[in-house]
């Protein structure tokens, strides 16, 4: 069945990326490129074939006031008002976002529970767009309890990304609570350090991080421990954060012209990206322990926009693992169908994805 589908801010750095890969895995579908930059839409759309340019300002209320028969929306900008989502959800039209920072996907899964939307409303701005989510999830399937789960993530300086990602970096220096000692706790930022190998054998130092995933990785994998954890490549400025965060200069430091969180990281043309996801738990009385490894030599945008086909995939009822009405997160309704449709886009994209203990 034909699929007509709106990309929202699809001509952005990741918005791009998942709009080639939705005209390569399902070149059926009619694809929308919105956005208030026509002249961009218009030549994105132009070379994928089957596709348009639709003006659109999320900014303002009903943006898809103009189109008709939408079969679904992904957003890939960011929603200061929630104008899209609204109509979504009033239109009963499947949604997606993978932009949203802590507090406005708080705010959007409060929108979609109180709209009651009668199509899938998909929340997925976790690290790369919920896929390494996925993987987690899978990693703890079958045992009778989880101990912990542990993300731990090698970022290179370099790699690109648009101003959605950088601004991702906003917040690193304030303090969260996640699941730790079998409790929810305050946590430092950048905190807990450790060290980590990754899959090309390089050994990082780690520190905590905030993000959706601290929340639901102990949600749903019933985890009594779970942390995401950030390393760069070379250098430590992570460690040097640290102490100016301990002296209480950070935040005056980004008050400067030109600063922000991840300033350090140089964002350039494009590097690899590198996962490590660790789950101990136990079952049958025996103590297990799985370890994934996710390695993507096209950098954190390409697999992003992996994640976000994926993602699309589940509201647009596209692949084995659709998602039914209502506010959803990455792990909502997990099948090992899914995550083996998940494994083979990676596999099909170039993207390393190894399991161990399983």
């Amino acid at each position: 069945m034909t699929r007509r589908i709106l990309l929202a801010g699809g001509y952005g750095v990741v918005g791009a990326q998942a709009a080639a890969l939705l005209r390569k895995h399902h070149p059926e579908a009619e694809i929308l490129i919105g956005g208030r930059r026509e002249k961009e839409a218009a030549a994105l759309a132009a070379s994928l074939g089957g596709a348009q340019a639709a003006v659109m300002d999320v900014t303002k209320p009903e943006p898809m006031r103009d189109l008709e028969e939408i079969d679904a929306v992904a957003c890939f900008i960011h929603e200061t008002d929630d104008h899209l989502l609204t109509e979504a959800a009033k239109r009963g039209i499947p949604y997606m976002d993978i932009t949203r920072g802590q507090e406005a996907q708080m705010r959007g899964l409060a929108a979609a529970a109180l709209l009651t939307p009668s199509a899938p409303m998909l929340f997925t701005s976790h690290w790369m767009a919920g896929g390494p989510a996925i993987v987690a999830r899978r990693l703890a399937d079958g045992l009778d309890s989880v101990a912990r789960v542990d993300m731990s993530i090698l970022y290179y300086t370099g790699d690109k990304m648009g101003p959605d990602s950088a601004s991702a970096g906003e917040g690193m220096a304030q303090g969260f609570t996640a699941r730790t000692g079998g409790a929810w706790r305050a946590v430092g930022p950048l905190s807990d350090e450790r060290e980590v190998r990754f899959p090309s054998g390089t050994v990082r130092p780690v520190y905590r991080m905030n993000m959706g995933d601290v929340t639901t990785l102990a949600l749903a994998n019933g985890a009594r421990e779970a942390g995401v954890r950030l390393g760069l490549d070379k250098g430590n400025s992570l460690a040097t954060m640290r102490r100016l965060i301990g002296l209480g200069l950070w935040d005056l430091l980004m008050k400067l012209p030109g600063m922000s969180a991840i300033a350090a990281t140089k964002p350039g043309k494009g590097a690899a990206h590198e996962i490590v996801i660790e789950v101990e738990g136990e079952s049958g009385g025996r103590t297990i322990s799985r370890r994934a490894t996710i390695l993507d030599r096209e950098g954190q945008s390409h697999l992003t926009a992996v994640g976000a086909l994926y993602a699309l995939e589940r509201i647009a009822g596209l692949g084995p693992s659709p998602l039914g009405p209502g506010a959803a997160l990455p792990e909502t309704g997990f099948t090992m169908a899914g995550f083996e449709r998940l494994a083979a886009l990676y596999d099909a994209e170039g993207i390393a994805l190894g399991l161990e203990g399983v």
